[in-house]
């Protein structure tokens, strides 16, 4: 049985009660959106968004949780159509390819910029949210970084990111 769920992306989600299966749906959805944005981005922008971490990593593990991991709860929702679905898919196939130790240069932080491979999938995001009609919203983000000082300087222990897709 599909559902039509109205979806507002600039609702935020996370404040209901995820334990209702539709709220779930939606909230992990904004999160989908929220990745493919990222994905369609400039390097630099990538990295701003991200923050600390390994970029390209949590960009591929994001787009699976919230891909890979839920795309025929969003179907059964109504949040996405069989075509949406078969071009998401396609991109998915692409991180998969370049998973492990197939394609090293493709995880490399210090290529993002220049690696070609990533500008197949900036193009690729960028045509699925087109395909949403997500095409323009942007994220807006709030940060907080925890430290604590060492005999080698300050290091970062936490980092909290609150995001938010807003219209350009």
């Amino acid at each position: 049985m599909s559902l039509k769920l109205k979806f507002d992306p600039e609702y935020d989600y996370g404040q209901t009660d995820l334990s209702v299966e539709e709220n779930l749906a939606c909230w992990k959805f904004a999160q989908l959106i929220t990745t493919l944005i990222t994905l369609s981005s400039s390097s630099d922008r990538q990295a701003e968004i991200i923050g600390i971490g390994a970029t390209c990593d949590e960009m591929g593990e994001d787009f699976h949780s919230y891909f890979t991991l839920s795309s025929r709860s969003y179907h059964r929702a109504g949040l996405l159509s069989e075509k949406e679905i078969l071009e998401l898919e396609k991109l998915d196939a692409y991180f998969e390819e370049r998973s492990g130790n197939n394609s090293p240069d493709f995880w490399d932080d210090f290529l993002l910029d220049t690696n070609p491979e990533w500008d197949v999938v900036r193009t690729k995001a960028t045509n699925i949210l087109q395909l949403l009609g997500f095409q323009d919203l942007t994220i807006d983000f709030d940060r907080k970084e925890d430290y604590e000082i060492t005999d080698k300087g300050k290091r970062v222990v936490g980092q909290w990111t609150k995001t938010r897709l807003v219209k350009k």
